[in-house]
């Protein structure tokens, strides 16, 4: 228990720099830690065998970053992934090198990393943006901590033994729990500064983040399992790669957008 508290804190100050940093500065940010997760994808295929073509999906984090900034309104992803599978295919028709999973499994890197962590930026857009931009990361961080401690506490049975051992339905229990009433308090905080977003929204937001933290963890333990690997890798000091500490965050960003997107526009 020890070791996961001092784990936590040594990853927290990358959760925290990434929060602080404001705009041009966004981008680059999410840009280069989306291409470092894309890495660690392609790195974790390569393990099992599946040859994806790593530079295309360089190209196209790279280029979906920069036209996501430069044209803060247009609707990209759709001409950007067609593209791609027109481009990865014909790749591998010329050159034979990858096979049909190394094609598939570039654009899923390219959309499991590069397009979720985008929604950080696009959430950052947002009405109240500066302060919505924390709940990805809050929801994920309160449910991952609830969890763990609830399940070492009183976890019996198990949930997904075949793809995450250690996870219980307590644990499932106690991390939605935990991230309502923790997310329900960061909302009375910054009401107490003057808000107007309404309490119900973070308690609302709060459970389903919880289900999409617990579902973003779930997916990427699936994948290491079927890759054969412990952590995507080791970059941070007590939590793997990127993916590692972002796996969570990867599925509540989105959520945090949609649903406050479609708040702000009834």
């Amino acid at each position: 228990m020890l070791i996961r508290i001092i784990s936590a804190l040594v990853g927290a100050p990358l959760i925290i720099f990434f929060l602080l940093v404001k705009g041009n500065y966004l981008y680059i940010l999410a840009g280069l830690l989306s291409l470092v997760g894309l890495y660690e994808y392609y790195k974790a295929m390569r393990t099992v065998g599946i040859k994806t073509i790593d530079i295309i999906g360089y190209i196209y984090c790279i280029a979906y970053y920069i036209i996501l900034f430069m044209y803060p309104n247009a609707d990209i992803l759709g001409y950007l992934t067609a593209s791609m599978i027109i481009v990865a295919f014909s790749y591998e028709i010329f050159t034979r090198k990858s096979g049909v999973n190394g094609v598939v499994h570039t654009i899923f890197g390219f959309m499991y990393v590069s397009y979720l962590l985008s929604h950080i930026i696009l959430v950052n857009r947002l009405d109240n943006g500066d302060i919505l931009v924390w709940l990805p990361f809050v929801t994920a961080w309160f449910t991952d901590t609830a969890a763990y401690f609830t399940g070492v506490t009183i976890g019996k049975h198990k949930a997904f033994p075949t793809i995450s051992p250690k996870k219980t339905v307590e644990g499932y229990i106690g991390g939605t729990i935990g991230s309502i009433l923790l997310t329900t308090a960061f909302g009375l905080i910054v009401g107490s500064y003057g808000s107007s977003i309404g309490i119900m929204n973070f308690v609302i937001i709060g459970f389903i983040c919880a289900i999409a933290s617990e579902l973003g963890d779930l997916v990427s333990s699936y994948i290491k399992r079927y890759a054969g690997i412990k952590d995507f890798g080791n970059l941070i000091p007590g939590h793997g790669g990127i993916l590692d500490r972002f796996d969570s965050i990867l599925f509540t960003a989105p959520v945090v957008y949609y649903f406050f997107l479609i708040i702000q526009n009834f």
